[in-house]
């Protein structure tokens, strides 16, 4: 089993945090196959998004149950990745109760199916999952502004919510009262700007300058030619309340987040922090939300950044990797991407469980 410590925020009794322990600890035994219903056919649908409002356009993907005899492929968004087995464009499965909603947010260089891995299991979980792409931080998309106006990315998400749960074929599905959501890296940090965090690029951009040992992130934002990318608009608030509870990894920047906004974040949060993450310096980053965001859970794993992106083909991923020179397929020694990813997601499956009351399916209308 992998080791693990578990944190919480603010001064409580120690006996609470070994209870805390102990309880999740008991859980963490228990098979995926207690936590999920048996392996269903997952699809996913294609929508393309357009806030005129904000010059956006975008990609999101709906996944969810597929009707019966869906046609099942393995697709992989890039050469070096394994694949996930999924129906694409696929119809859902007739209706059922309605169920949670999750928004999934990629990373830095990233895209909708970045996650993948979490969200299949969602899917299994009773779940219906919406992964969001973001223009200008994406694999094949990226500018300095993208870099530089994260808060764009919480107008994405919050738009794509709108968006579906406008539509009726989708909305039919959803319960909008129970509504999740999961962000890795870029995705962290626009998780905590829906959750009522406020950033000023300005404050980023000095701690980093400060930084005495600058991680990839300062180290590439320091870099970037930022003048003239208007910035203004950042002191808005992007607090959705339709978000109810947020599971963050690997996440940041942090440090240009006032200490005050995360002081006042008042919904559930689970941190998942990767101990040697090298492109976003943890202790700075995610272990600062957590001590920060009042009664933030945090886990602690042995592993990098890119623990919480897809596995690497055998061989093919590493030897890439090192002809590129991108470290998306170069773990520590000692990691197993695939057991992180199985533990990340059943943690993921309690937490929303626990926060969301699956267990209260609402009636179908």
């Amino acid at each position: 089993m992998l080791e693990t410590s578990w944190a919480c925020n603010g001064n409580r009794h120690a006996m609470k945090q070994l209870w805390t322990l102990a309880r999740f600890a008991l859980v963490a035994a228990l098979p995926a196959a207690a936590l999920a219903q048996a392996d269903i056919v997952v699809g996913t649908a294609t929508l393309e998004m357009h806030d005129k409002a904000h010059g956006r356009k975008f990609t999101s993907e709906l996944w969810f149950e597929a009707a019966p005899g869906a046609a099942v492929q393995g697709f992989a968004v890039r050469a070096p990745l394994r694949a996930i087995d999924i129906a694409r464009n696929a119809e859902p499965a007739p209706r059922r109760p309605k169920r949670p909603l999750i928004v999934v947010s990629h990373g830095n260089w990233g895209t909708r199916y970045s996650q993948g891995w979490l969200s299949t299991r969602l899917v299994n979980a009773g779940y219906v999952v919406l992964s969001t792409s973001h223009p200008g931080t994406l694999g094949d998309d990226q500018s300095a502004a993208g870099r530089l106006r994260l808060w764009d990315r919480s107008r994405d998400a919050s738009f794509a919510l709108t968006e579906v749960l406008s539509d009726p074929k989708w909305s039919a599905f959803i319960d909008e009262k129970r509504i999740g959501f999961a962000g890795h890296s870029f995705g962290g940090w626009t998780g905590v700007s829906l959750a009522g965090g406020k950033f000023d690029p300005a404050v980023q951009r000095e701690a980093c300058r400060k930084s005495p040992k600058k991680d990839v992130y300062c180290d590439g934002m320091l870099k970037d030619d930022t003048k003239g990318i208007a910035a203004a608009d950042a002191a808005e608030s992007f607090n959705d309340s339709r978000f109810k509870a947020f599971y963050i990894m690997a996440s940041g920047p942090a440090a240009g987040f006032s200490a005050d906004s995360l002081r006042s974040i008042a919904v559930p949060f689970l941190i998942d922090t990767a101990a040697y993450d090298e492109i976003l310096d943890p202790a700075a980053n995610s272990g600062a939300l957590a001590r920060l965001i009042p009664g933030a859970q945090e886990i602690v794993r042995p592993a990098g950044h890119f623990a919480y992106v897809p596995e690497c083909k055998w061989l093919v991923g590493p030897l890439l990797a090192r002809v590129a020179g991108t470290p998306i397929c170069d773990d520590p020694s000692g990691t197993d991407r695939g057991r992180i990813h199985t533990q990340a997601a059943e943690g993921a499956i309690r937490f929303f469980s626990q926060q969301l009351k699956t267990g209260e399916a609402a009636p179908a209308n």
